[in-house]
């Protein structure tokens, strides 16, 4: 069963500056959304998909284009599983919102828990 959330949170700088500063350290993170080895993350990688200056929009990866990560990746598409992250002004030029929001699968319970976006974003400022 899919699992959404949605969590905000504030930073430094301008969007576009706090976007390019944390694109790479969230794709990174989400690369491995359970830390660790491979094996563990396997089916729960995610890829950005898209970017603008102001938003990053990440959606599951196919790994490998086996009979058993098709499935797991078509299903994963069907249930519409998607991270969107957005950047905006919050009061001037030196504070920028982040807003996180998505719906994840069974397996990525990880990536929807509000401890990962705080330790990804704390880790990269």
């Amino acid at each position: 069963m899919a699992q959404t959330f949605s969590y905000e949170f504030s930073t430094t700088g301008t969007p576009e500056d706090a976007r390019a500063r944390l694109q790479r350290v969230l794709t990174d993170r989400l690369r491995r959304p359970s830390g660790g080895g491979g094996a563990r993350n396997l089916h729960r990688e995610m890829r950005l998909s898209k970017h603008t200056a102001t938003s990053l929009t990440y959606k599951p990866k196919l790994v490998a284009p086996m009979p058993v990560s098709t499935m797991v990746w078509l299903g994963r598409v069907l249930s519409a599983e998607q991270i969107n992250v957005t950047f905006t002004p919050n009061g001037g030029d030196v504070q920028t919102r982040v807003s996180v929001a998505g719906k994840v699968g069974h397996g990525g319970e990880a990536v929807a828990d509000r401890e990962f976006w705080t330790e990804a974003l704390t880790v990269s400022t």
